[in-house]
């Protein structure tokens, strides 16, 4: 079963109450001693979080900080898909930065990732991902119904290795390294990809398509391509991907 961490000084019965019907279990202020720990909870979000309680946790795939209960039960909400499970992104095309001083960050840290979208019905992808690093991974399956170039609606569970590995066969998938980059009070994901020297791509997942954020200043943004429909993973695994046998 899924686990969710919430950590800070949060009204715990509030919100158990508030999701006493999710299947998820809610861990409040959890300690985690390794990376595989931060795996085991498919979202973290934090409350006033300091750079020392958030370093631990970040590469978790799913990490969301809030300054205060109100934005706590906005992201809480975004993630339990209420009232409906979106995706909403922006992407941005950006030079390729220094992976040495990204490493250096205090709130940085890469994972590995292989993906295969396998197949689509009634505009519906889904995608399988492997995600992890140091040999420690998850396994996620997701499906996604584009509304808009910036949202689409989204569910997502975990799976067994053994589904991902028999499910990709006969699909391209596509491998990249993922910089999960603490910024400004948001988690930015930055794709590094194997086949491209000097280009990157920056994305952010919000609650709205007006939600406000800035860019972190130290990565020199080229263009956004949200819109452009040859920076979408499953555009770049079709061109790029190894079919699995």
């Amino acid at each position: 079963m899924d686990k969710i961490a919430v950590i800070g000084k949060t009204n715990e019965e509030k919100i158990k109450s508030r999701y006493k019907n999710r299947k998820e279990i809610i861990v409040f202020n959890p300690i985690v001693a390794d990376f595989a720990g931060v795996l085991e909870y498919s979202a973290v979000f934090f409350l006033n979080g300091s750079e020392s309680s958030v370093a631990p946790w970040v590469g978790n795939e799913h990490l969301r900080l809030a300054e205060n209960e109100e934005q706590l039960f906005a992201e809480l909400d975004f993630y339990f898909g209420l009232p409906q499970p979106l995706e909403i992104e922006r992407k941005f095309l950006v030079e390729m930065p220094d992976l040495a001083a990204l490493a250096a960050l205090p709130l940085c840290r890469s994972v590995e990732i292989w993906q295969a979208y396998i197949k689509a019905e009634n505009g519906t992808a889904v995608r399988l991902r492997k995600r992890g690093r140091d040999g420690v991974f998850v396994y996620i399956k997701t499906q996604k119904k584009r509304l808009s170039a910036s949202e689409r609606i989204e569910i997502e569970s975990r799976i067994t290795q053994a589904e991902f590995e028999n499910g990709v066969k006969g699909f391209p998938v596509l491998s990249k390294t993922r910089w999960l980059i603490v910024s400004g009070g948001k988690c930015f994901e930055l794709d590094i990809f194997p086949f491209w020297q000097n280009t990157a791509v920056l994305e952010i997942e919000l609650k709205s398509a007006n939600e406000t954020f800035t860019l972190p200043p130290f990565l020199k943004v080229l263009e956004e391509v949200t819109d452009n429909k040859a920076y979408g993973n499953s555009a770049i695994a079709a061109k790029h991907g190894i079919i699995q046998n």
